[in-house]
């Protein structure tokens, strides 16, 4: 079980969604399990089934996957946030993602059985996690119109507006491998932009 310290700010993002009875928080708060992962180090490893959902109390997060040998860096997770390898978590199959800290993290985590006992038995956590569910099909299906239908300028213009966190803490060539390009393609978009920016 994880302190009310701890809990404070999950519980804080949950109730921005909906209306939860105190019974439904301390039912979830005596399952959860604090981890911390040193910068460098992995929450997850691909290959391994996905164990958990993990909300993000400090630090961020890469996920990535390798593609021919070379790391394809597929989203970023920040604190505030959850975080899981669903496909993985839900089938219980081996996951392709890593989980790799980009700064010291700490993140309370749910394992898949008590979810599973806590969307039986406490209808509110199962409303929140069908709510979880839709926002990271919405936000997959966003990543891919924008890699089908934006240029490579337009997706990094749209990052800055709905992004600016990835922009102010990740490292570019990870950002480049995000948005599909070459270090040296994201510099010389990024190079355009600020000449634009000063004319």
């Amino acid at each position: 079980m994880v302190s009310d310290e701890e809990f404070s700010r999950m519980r804080a993002y949950v109730s921005r969604f909906m209306d939860l009875t105190d019974h439904d928080f301390t039912a979830i708060q005596q399952r959860l399990v604090c981890k911390s992962v040193p910068k460098g180090g992995y929450l997850l490893k691909a290959g391994d089934v996905c164990p958990h959902v993990a909300f993000i109390n400090k630090g961020h997060l890469r996920s990535f996957c390798l593609v021919k040998g070379e790391e394809v860096t597929y989203n970023f997770w920040f604190e505030g946030n959850f975080i899981t390898d669903y496909s993985s978590f839900l089938t219980r199959q081996p996951c392709i993602e890593t989980h790799e800290a980009l700064d010291d993290v700490e993140v309370i985590t749910v394992s898949y059985d008590d979810l599973q006992y806590l969307y039986k038995n406490f209808p509110g956590w199962d409303k929140f996690g069908r709510l979880i569910a839709e926002f990271i099909i919405i936000g997959i299906a966003e990543r891919n119109r924008a890699m089908l239908f934006l240029t490579a300028e337009e997706q990094y213009l749209n990052l800055m507006k709905s992004r600016p966190k990835v922009l102010a803490n990740v490292p570019q060539h990870y950002i480049a491998s995000y948005l599909g390009l070459r270090p040296e393609s994201l510099s010389r978009i990024r190079k355009r932009l600020a000449t634009a920016k000063k004319i």
